[in-house]
């Protein structure tokens, strides 16, 4: 199934609900004339990445930025498809998986509003997903260009040098991915798994499925459905129908494997 044509559908409208088509000058000189009649929010400084701009770096790419929705269990990318845009989660929550070779995906990365989705590939000049990417939490985010994201990197360099942080994290939270894959049971990473998207989503419930995990740690799914009861008879954890609620966030970090302690380094679930 092609899942290319779901990242289409309402993106064309910016959070201001209208579409646009004119330069970035006058765009930019209305867009402040409408925020100060508005008094809209700018949401965009809640992602980490864009938080940590210079204001009148962040101020250049912001006519450029559309705020747009992701659905839960929607592909942004498909394996091989051209990088025609980056996302910087706001409430959103992605997983990037890596399709093994009996057909099962496994997660290789998380992000959140720590990070974006796409950056690695436009730096390296690739312009094309090495893995597929899954919203796992629906939520919003801000979409940027990828040819304006480029100009803009090409006439200043301190983007480049504000990204770069962000760019180790991810190798090293693949990196650690990969360890925690092959040597750690499956309890230890779906509590360190569940400690991850909380930290990105900020939220208390989780909108998940013992289905969708299966998918993500790339088990069957009566082993999270027995790993789950344990939880909850653990009372570290309760769910109810599509939902996940941490009760005793200490014991799902003492039961979680070492590899949370090594990937908790963004504190995204306390910068809201």
């Amino acid at each position: 199934m092609d899942f290319r044509e779901t990242t289409q559908t309402s993106f064309d409208h910016d959070e201001y609900g209208q579409a646009h088509s004119w330069t970035n000058g006058s765009k930019s000189s209305r867009l402040t004339k409408r925020q100060g009649r508005d008094k809209t929010p700018d949401t965009g400084r809640m992602n980490l990445i864009l938080r940590s701009l210079p204001t009148d770096l962040y101020n250049e790419l912001l006519p450029s930025l559309k705020t747009v929705s992701l659905t839960k269990e929607q592909f942004l990318y498909q394996e091989g498809d051209r990088l025609d845009f980056i996302y910087f989660p706001i409430t959103a929550v992605v997983s990037e998986f890596k399709m093994l070779e009996d057909g099962r995906m496994v997660e290789i990365a998380v992000t959140g509003k720590e990070g974006a989705i796409g950056l690695s590939s436009v730096f390296s000049e690739s312009h094309t997903a090495p893995n597929c990417t899954q919203v796992s939490q629906a939520g919003t985010a801000k979409r940027l260009d990828v040819v304006a994201f480029e100009k803009m990197l090409r006439s200043d360099h301190r983007l480049r040098v504000g990204l770069s942080r962000f760019l180790d994290q991810y190798i090293r939270q693949i990196s650690q991915k990969a360890i925690c894959n092959m040597y750690h049971s499956v309890k230890e990473r779906l509590c360190t798994w569940l400690l991850m998207v909380q930290d990105r989503s900020g939220r208390d419930m989780l909108n998940l499925t013992h289905e969708q995990i299966a998918r993500t740690l790339g088990v069957y799914r009566p082993s999270i459905t027995c790993i789950a009861q344990e939880l909850r008879d653990e009372e570290l954890i309760d769910y109810s129908r599509g939902g996940i609620t941490i009760r005793d966030r200490a014991g799902v970090e003492d039961t979680a494997c070492a590899c949370y302690g090594e990937l908790e380094c963004v504190p995204a679930r306390h910068a809201a």
